[in-house]
Order: structure tokens, then sequence, then C-alpha cells
């Protein structure tokens, strides 16, 4: 869905596209991918109104990604499904690779790591295919990916090297593709409690050294001359803020946005919402409520503010293990935040506060900064299947529908308030 703002758009951007992201459905095989465009986001554009070009988040799995990369004829098919569709997938999700709603898969959403062939692999299989969808130059296309490997998996500078070296050879490839007639495409790196860069200022820095590593894996493996490939790798190496992480990390949002476009493009926002509990020793039942919220798909990490000190757990089984020492520091923080995606339009789940203002705050902070290009934006809500019903769990397609509609009404009341409108005073089609 894109939208626009009238008068003149000097301090912000010139569009925003809104979407939500598809690996809420499973997505291994093309089976899996078409049946949730033609289920789920179908319909929800009739809904919406969104017309021509409504957007979305493309979530492929390994399996689709290789087989449209790979089958000229299968990625025509799907072509001709997206136009007939009136779709615009503007923004990849390749982070995880695979399983990604199947129980167990915990920190193995992070495998294969940027340290390993296969990782690179997929992810230029989807910058391909984007890059075919995208139907040729003038577009700026983000595929978001995790910030290397799982934190405990890096124990020295080598192996941030070694995912340095990865990403500048997504870079390399995206380069070659936008060279070759096609988009600009852009490695989006998004923070994640307990990855190898768990904050935005983490990601940051790490950034900037996988910057100046990819210099000469562009030059050495790709040719490029020496005085080129600085400035490819800041049009290619981008970011993906994730409101969710932000707030889990404790982050100022402002500060946030800042970072995120320290070097090279914002190239999405993951609008996203977490779990938090203020005073959780007053709080009996809301404790043994997050608590009831363990189950065996998802990481949720959670963070805490103690007397000036900042906490972080993996998961909620290690919580409930902290929480019970009642003179321990996770007995008597402040607040516990935990990372658990919930719908974006809750103040409220499952018997907890949301982050919801803090990612309104995100919004606004991305469009309040003077940015030359549109600003993407992705409702990312994957967690619909683990959800309790008291967090307004659906069960079954219509329901979901309904949450996805709900979601898209909180962000669009929320761009509307700022000026933006979908379909006015801006192009169709950028």
């Amino acid at each position: 869905m894109l939208l626009s703002r009238g008068g003149a758009a000097a301090d912000g951007p010139r569009a925003v596209r809104l979407g939500y992201c598809l690996n809420l459905h499973p997505s291994e095989t093309l089976a899996d991918v078409e049946r949730a465009l033609e289920d789920f986001v179908a319909p929800l554009a009739e809904r919406l109104g969104g017309g021509r070009d409504f957007g979305v988040g493309m979530y492929l799995g390994e399996g689709p990604a290789r087989a449209l990369a790979s089958d000229e004829s299968a990625l025509e098919g799907f072509a001709d499904l997206i136009r007939a569709l009136g779709v615009d997938p503007f923004t990849y999700n390749a982070f995880p690779q695979g399983g990604f709603q199947e129980d167990g898969l915990k920190e193995r959403v992070y495998e294969p790591d940027w340290r390993t062939p296969e990782r690179l692999a997929y992810t230029v299989d989807v910058g391909r295919v984007a890059a075919r969808l995208a139907g040729g130059p003038g577009r700026t296309i983000a595929i978001s990916t995790h910030p290397g490997a799982y934190g405990a998996e890096i124990t020295d500078r080598s192996g941030l090297r070694a995912c340095a070296e990865g990403m500048a050879r997504a870079v390399g490839e995206f380069a070659r593709i936008e060279a070759q007639g096609g988009p600009r495409l852009v490695l989006a790196v998004e923070a994640e409690p307990d990855a190898s860069a768990r904050n935005s200022r983490a990601l940051a820095e790490s950034l900037m050294f996988a910057r100046l590593v990819g210099t000469r894996v562009l030059a050495d493996e790709f040719g490029h001359p020496a005085e080129a490939t600085a400035a490819l790798m800041e049009r290619h190496l981008g970011t993906c803020l994730d409101c969710c992480h932000s707030a889990v990390e404790f982050e100022d949002p402002a500060l946030a946005v800042e970072l995120a476009s320290m070097g090279g493009p914002l190239g999405k926002i993951q609008f996203s919402s977490a779990l938090r509990l203020e005073a959780p020793a007053s709080h009996p039942a809301a404790r043994e409520a997050l608590l009831g919220l363990d189950e065996p798909r998802f990481l949720h990490q959670v963070t805490a503010r103690a007397e000036g000190e900042f906490l972080h757990l993996r998961d909620l089984p290690a919580l409930r293990e902290a929480a019970g020492d009642a003179d321990g520091s996770w007995a008597r923080a402040d607040e516990w935040r935990c990372h658990f995606h919930v719908p974006v339009d809750l103040e409220r789940a499952a018997g907890l506060a949301t982050t919801r203002d803090h990612a309104d705050a995100v919004l606004r902070a991305a469009l309040a900064r003077p940015a030359a290009e549109e600003l993407h934006v992705e409702i990312e809500t994957y967690t619909w299947n683990v959800l309790p019903e008291s967090a307004g769990a659906p069960r079954d397609g219509a329901a979901v529908i309904d949450g996805l509609e709900r979601e898209y009404r909180h962000v669009l009341d929320l761009l509307e308030a700022g000026g933006w409108s979908p379909g006015k005073n801006g192009p169709a089609r950028v």
C-alpha cells in the first residue's frame, strides 16, 4: 500500500509503503507461498481497499526461493500470479531460511549463519527473485537478514570478519544485479537480542566494520576499482529496524532511528510490538501470565532494568528460575520486557502491557527524519499461531484476516494523523 502526503515533504520521506510480512504463514514450498497470497493477502487487500499494487513483505523459505531463482518458467508463473492478484512485493524477509513456523526452531532460526556459503546462496536467490518481480530499475528493495549469527556462536573477531565477508559477497551480487538493469537491492541487517549484534548501537558498529571488510572483498573477488568499493557497500548494505527488538533493548526511539540511518540506507522498519511488565514483584498474576507464554517454537528473550542495571535472559524458562529468587535482581526489577511479538494494535495482550507506544514513536521519528526516498514499513507479527486466546489469537483463517486488518488500521490511523493517505497526492507506483 502506497501512501503520500500533501504539500512539501522536504522534512521527511516522499512516500511510505506499508505491508505485512508473510513469515506469519508457512513457506516451505512454493505452494505454501501461493496459498498465503490467495487465501490471506488477496481478501485483506479487498477489505482495505488497496486496489492495484497492494504491498506485502514477501517471505520465501529456502525451498521456494531456490525453485523460483533456478526455474524461469516457475518464476514467470509466480510473476503472473503476483500481477493477477495486484500484489506489490516491495520488501523481503530472508532472516529465517526455513522451518520458521515449526516447533523446535528456537536459536536454529539463525542457521545457517553468515559464515557459511549456504546463507549467502539463499539470500542471493531471494535477491534474484525480488529483482525479477520488481520489473526493472528505479526501485529500492530491502532484503532483511540477521546480523551474522547467534551470539553464543561468535567467540572472537574472526567470526565477525567471516560474517562481514559473507555479507560483502551478497553486496557484490546485488551490485551486479543492479548493473545488469535490476533494482537497487539493499541487504537490510537487523539487530536482535541474543544475536551477534543485539541492539542498534552494536549493529551500527558491526556494519561499520562490515563495510570496511567489504571493500576488500568487492575489490579482490568482484573486480571493482578500489575507489568504488566504499560507495557500493554504502549503497547495498543497510539496516532493518525492528521495533519489538528495539523496545526489548530499552532503546530511545529517535536514537534507534538515527543509528539505523548511519552509513547506509534504512531499508525498512519492521513495525512490531513486545510485552512489558512494570513492577513485576507487585503483580504476581501478570508474572505468571508472562511465564505461561513459554512455547516450543520461538525464542522469547527477556530483559529488565533493576536498580540501574540491564539484565538479559535467553528465554522464558530461564526467567522462571531467576524470578524464583526473591532477593535476586529479577525479582527486584523495575520492569521486564519480553521478545514476544504481539498484535501491533493492542495496548494490552495476554494480561500484560505491550510496547505499542515504542513502535508508534519509532515510526514518528522515521517520518520526521530527512529522507529523499520512500520509507518502507512492514508489520511483523508472526506469532498468531502461538498466541493464547487472551491475546486475541485467531482460530481460523478469517479471524487471522480480521487481526491483520486491525493491525493495518492502527498503522494507517497513525500515518493519517501525520497527514499521510493512500493513493493521494503521489505516484501510483515508484
